[in-house]
């Protein structure tokens, strides 16, 4: 825990982004990775072979991941090897993953909220307004020309700083604002998506157990309400986090699914 608080400490990072908790998340995923790479192994293989699945079904042009994150469930050397123009895109690169893509002269980091709220969220929040939270915009244009584009595992983590931040800091909001808030963030990259001319690829979490053995303690939906609907969703678990990773008591996994074609 002490490495991590250094990390946080000194690694680079826009104010906004830092308050809000999308560093401490990065390093403290990368910390249960390194805690949890056994139990992890499975899902994030499952990831790479499903984007290369789709992958093989474009022709050799432009492609790029929504979500990229620490390149943990990116094949990149594949994805590199095959296309000429890789884009990587998330609201924060860490140092690690600028230094991994440093040598590949086709793959190019792309900082962009995902979004569009992270900013003015927070600043909604910090100066105290009330009234409807910001709404959920991006620009197209930076993956409009691709052939592919990877939305990996991002969906359902979208909402949850956001709505994190008006939950800790604003009395404002009830529970149910806070729910159509984040459901709105949801609908939205989801339609995003399937506006995009390429082929589309989503991998996303469906829905978080929380267990003690075989006996199902609590379900959550972390899509909040909303839906997906494709003709074909490969399914299969992500242990995120076995006992005693929270406690000793319980166990978290994510019911996954993966699909190579949204729009098919």
């Amino acid at each position: 825990m002490l490495a991590e608080w250094f990390r946080h400490l000194t690694t680079p990072c826009p104010t906004h982004l830092k308050k809000m908790g999308y560093l401490k998340e990065l390093i403290a995923i990368e910390a249960r990775h390194g805690r949890q790479r056994a139990a992890w192994a499975s899902h994030l293989e499952a990831c790479k072979k499903l984007i290369l699945e789709a992958a093989d079904a474009v022709k050799p042009g432009r492609v790029a991941v929504l979500g990229s994150g620490l390149l943990l469930d990116v094949p990149l050397r594949e994805l590199s090897e095959k296309f000429s123009d890789v884009r990587l895109v998330d609201i924060f690169h860490m140092p690690a993953v600028e230094k991994r893509v440093a040598g590949l002269a086709n793959v190019r980091l792309v900082t962009a909220d995902l979004t569009g709220l992270a900013e003015a969220t927070f600043a909604h929040v910090n100066e105290g307004r009330t009234g409807a939270l910001p709404s959920p915009e991006i620009d197209a244009g930076i993956v409009a020309d691709c052939d592919l584009v990877v939305s990996l595992n991002l969906l359902t983590q979208l909402p949850l700083l956001p709505m994190g931040w008006v939950q800790e800091n604003s009395p404002a909001y009830d529970e149910d604002a806070l729910r159509s808030f984040a459901r709105g963030i949801v609908d939205h990259h989801l339609e995003f998506l399937l506006s995009l001319p390429g082929r589309v690829c989503l991998i996303t979490e469906k829905q978080r157990a929380i267990c003690d053995g075989g006996d199902v303690l609590q379900e959550i939906d972390p899509l909040f309400g909303s839906e997906l609907r494709a003709a074909q969703i490969k399914r299969w678990t992500w242990n995120i986090a076995p006992r005693p990773e929270i406690n000793r008591h319980i166990d978290l996994s994510f019911r996954m699914a993966g699909i190579a074609d949204l729009k098919g």
